[in-house]
């Protein structure tokens, strides 16, 4: 519509000037539907909470638990083993479900950009309408303040001034006109349309709706979200092949077992206990429950953190990022221009002229407008003046509006009982109407450029005094002649306080930054060396320029550049896949609709909380409350002592269940019964599940943040991880084994199965305490630094002594045994810690992680 004329666009739209009338307006949202865009339908209840068992481990276990089921059922009547697996399985679902269902939940109060009323012209008569009910051909009209609420084509306009940053991410707002244009234009260069979530900083208009709900602009990107496929997160395929080589390793040992059991003279209901004992042992079951807890945990950090999390996964993924793709207007830089630079001439006029030529609003405290125009009311006060007063006591008279054309705004106030001419605008268009020398004007414009190098919008200011009152617009024009010049002030959106650090931070940590922006390249360039993302003007490239390369020469291109300008949502795109085809990690920031698709494509999207647009934070992974830069780097700290927790529990899981199949089939070479299947279970549901839960709550390494990201490719199970695993399980396997043999010997078979039940529990407590730090002593972490393992330490302790003391303990077949035998127990098997500590630093010298 940007290129039709008045007479085509109503013929198109087959309206007029004085709107639709009731009838035809029903008609068309019937046939165009409302003014919404709509998002890809939710997932039912039902199945958000079914797909926390879609994993190889957890079917595995419940077919187990169907197996004992029927064994029960038909042979032992006895249904503990079945109950405990259905158990830990079911609270593994329940946490995820709840975690996930609470992170929606929190997302639904971040709307922000859609407008509830609109001001239309229906039957001839002005009416306020519900803007879901806009349709194509409604003549409707807008002024400064408002979000504009479907794509509309200008027809009149006043001193019009739109922030597009929402769309294509030029922070600094657009100046409109009603002209036609010629066809083949970017949306930036449509300069007489108006776009759906875009804001009207200045000015007024009336125009006619051409495109709305999922045909607008903005829809058509919130549409094509939709077939975008989420990327797994590193974590996510790294659990899959865990959950694959269990399955392997455990089906390996079953039909091990199943052809000894068969030799040794095994029944076959004696098989199938044993083979379902043995998938108990190996299975850890409690360790998607565990991961799940990890995450939340780290998600409940976050929140405090101003991050609120979607998508669970990617807390974890956090901590593997390489790159930080982030754009520039509100994450970097404060979204709000301020003087950073001036000349100044004639100080007094200078002051007049920032508070009365200036069509900024003041209500309070609160500025509304044009940011280069409410930056002057933020200048004078910090030089204690008060712009409301100003304005209040100089009247003005008469304005000539800022045009593309003029590039200069006048008005006409009164002062002190005298009229003034006050002007500002574009140096190029002040500097031939004020009576300088050409001496003074080469100063004036060597000051300009100055301004210009370092990024800096600059403004000219100029008055002059009248001894009449023009009448009209005409008459104030022609005396924007022989005027006074006042000075030249430079903006520019800075950066926040906190980036430059938080930027050292990143490169410290191995995480590349990169600027990505819809801006100059010379603000962007500024900007970013400022920050230090960039040190030479080399690093920074067009987003045309893009265009000439194809994807494979784009891999490279991207290892070259840390700024890119002037880019649209395809370019952003292209940047996001050329870093992830090269093997990076990408998290993408952002907060306009432009950013929506490249935020969907990246292994976690950042959006904005505050600034951002609700298609933005549906496509993110996580949203930062803030809005800033530095709350990323605080939540890639936070994902990387996810990382760790989550893999030092995998290792005691894992070192745990081993030593529980190696004491098994011990048993099966011995032909004895060391550990009963329902002490497996019992081991599983409290020995292991509760230092699992409080590993979560481990904090950060020393020094987290001065290593490299450890890598797409990094395997979970490296050498060292390995080696930790197989030490740990043998010298837990060694301590169960003997002490069971001990006690044979000593005590019979009841009570020797019941003291290796005690032994199994004393090395899990005693390897939990090890693990809180898999390479340095634990005295070092701080040996009482978990406040939540002392707990959890002390409650497994209790749980112990009221199971092997009392009663209690026949419920699960264990022998009641002395307190003086128990605490011999315990501290033979608790000198493990020592040698758990002793091989750490041969491990790390050994084995490579």
């Amino acid at each position: 519509m940007y290129f039709k004329n008045e007479e085509d666009i109503f013929k198109t739209l087959n309206s007029n000037i004085d709107g639709l009338d009731s009838k035809e307006a029903k008609k068309r949202l019937n046939d165009y539907g409302q003014n919404i865009i709509l998002n890809k339908n939710k997932t039912p209840l039902i199945l958000r909470f079914l797909k926390q068992f879609n994993d190889t481990m957890i079917i595995i276990l419940l077919v187990v638990a169907v197996l004992l089921y029927f064994y029960g059922c038909f042979y032992s009547h006895e249904y503990t083993d079945t109950i405990v697996i259905l158990f830990v399985v079911f609270i593994n679902a329940i946490v995820g479900f709840i975690q996930e269902e609470k992170s929606a939940l929190i997302l639904k109060d971040l709307k922000k950009y859609e407008t509830s009323t609109s001001k239309v012209k229906r039957d001839d008569k002005i009416l306020i309408i519900n803007t879901k009910e806009l349709v194509p051909g409604d003549i409707i009209y807008l002024e400064s303040g408002e979000t504009v609420p479907a794509d509309i084509r200008i027809l009149r306009c006043e001193n019009l001034k739109v922030d597009e940053s929402a769309l294509t991410g030029e922070s600094i707002p657009v100046q409109k006109s009603a002209d036609v244009l010629k066809e083949n234009l970017i949306i930036q260069e449509q300069k007489n349309m108006l776009f759906l979530g875009t804001n009207i900083t200045n000015g007024k208009c009336t125009g006619i709706v051409v495109s709305t709900g999922k045909n607008s602009e903005l829809g058509k990107i919130a549409l094509s979200l939709n077939e975008i496929d989420r990327i797994e997160t590193p974590l996510q395929l790294k659990i899959k092949e865990l959950s694959k080589k269990i399955t392997l390793i455990v089906f390996v040992i079953l039909i091990f077992i199943f052809i000894l059991a068969l030799i040794n003279k095994y029944t076959i209901l004696e098989i199938i206990m044993l083979c379902s004992s043995l998938a108990v042992a190996a299975i850890p079951e409690g360790l998607p429950t565990v991961i799940t807890i990890t995450l939340s945990v780290g998600i409940s950090n976050l929140a405090k953190k101003k991050t609120v999390v979607k998508q669970m996964q990617a807390v974890e993924t956090l901590g593997a990022i390489d790159i930080i793709c982030s754009d520039k207007t509100g994450t970097i830089t404060q979204n709000k221009m301020t003087v950073k630079d001036e000349y100044v001439i004639d100080e007094k006029m200078l002051n007049y002229i920032c508070a009365l030529c200036n069509d900024g609003l003041i209500y309070k405290d609160k500025y509304v407008g044009d940011p280069t125009e409410t930056c002057l009311y933020d200048y004078l006060y910090n030089k204690k003046i008060n712009s409301l007063n100003l304005r209040k006591k100089c009247e003005r008279l008469l304005d000539v509006p800022f045009d593309s054309d003029r590039k200069m705004f006048t008005t006409l106030n009164k002062i002190d009982d005298n009229v003034y001419v006050l002007c500002k605008g574009s140096m190029d268009s002040l500097i031939e109407k004020v009576n300088l020398s050409k001496t003074q004007k080469k100063e004036v414009l060597d000051k300009v450029k100055n301004f210009s190098k370092n990024a800096l919008r600059t403004l000219g200011f100029a008055y002059k005094k009248l001894d009449y009152v023009p009448k009209n617009i005409k008459e104030l024009e022609k005396e924007e002649n022989n005027l006074f010049f006042a000075g030249i002030l430079g903006m520019i959106d800075p950066p926040r306080k906190s980036v430059k650090e938080s930027v050292a931070l990143c490169k410290n940590a191995g995480i590349r930054p990169i600027m990505i922006t819809g801006d100059g390249i010379d603000t962007a360039t500024t900007i970013a060396k400022d920050v230090g993302i960039i040190t030479s003007d080399n690093e920074a490239i067009l987003g045309s320029e893009l265009d000439k390369y194809n994807d494979k020469e784009l891999e490279d291109i991207v290892k070259k550049y840390s700024v890119y300008a002037r880019v649209n949502p395809t370019h952003k795109e292209k940047i996001v896949f050329a870093l992830q085809s090269s093997g990076k990690i990408v998290a993408m920031t952002g907060d306009g609709v432009n950013d929506a698709p490249a935020i969907k494509d990246a292994h976690v999207g950042v959006g904005m909380g505050i600034t951002g647009t609700d298609v933005t934070k549906s496509a993110s992974d996580i949203v930062l409350m803030d809005d800033s830069f530095s709350t990323i780097v605080v939540a890639i700290e936070e994902g990387r002592r996810i990382y760790n927790n989550i893999r030092n529990n995998i290792v005691f899981s894992l070192s745990s269940n081993f030593a529980e199949i190696f004491t098994i089939i011990i048993g099966l070479f011995t032909k004895t019964t060391i550990l009963l299947p329902i002490y497996i279970l019992f081991i599983d549901l409290v020995t292991d599940s509760i230092p699992s839960i409080c590993l979560s709550f481990e904090k950060s390494e020393d020094g987290i943040m001065n290593k490299k990201p450890r890598g797409i490719n990094k395997p979970l199970f490296t050498p060292f991880i390995k080696a930790s695993i197989a030490f740990s399980a043998i010298i837990e396997t060694l301590f169960v084994v003997l002490t069971y043999f001990i006690s044979l010997k000593m005590y019979g078979q009841e009570t020797a199965m019941s003291l290796a039940l005690l032994s199994m529990v004393i090395q899990e407590i005693v390897y939990s305490l090890s693990c809180r730090n898999l390479k340095q002593s634990v005295v070092k972490q701080g040996l009482f630094s978990n406040k939540a393992m002392n707990y959890g330490l002390l409650l497994i302790i209790l749980i112990e002594l009221i199971v092997f003391i009392t009663p209690v303990g026949k419920l699960i077949s264990v022998t009641s045994i002395n307190i003086s035998l128990i605490l011999v127990v315990f501290l033979i098997n608790f000198m493990a810690i020592f040698i758990y500590e002793l091989i750490k630093p041969l491990l790390v010298k050994c084995f490579k992680d």
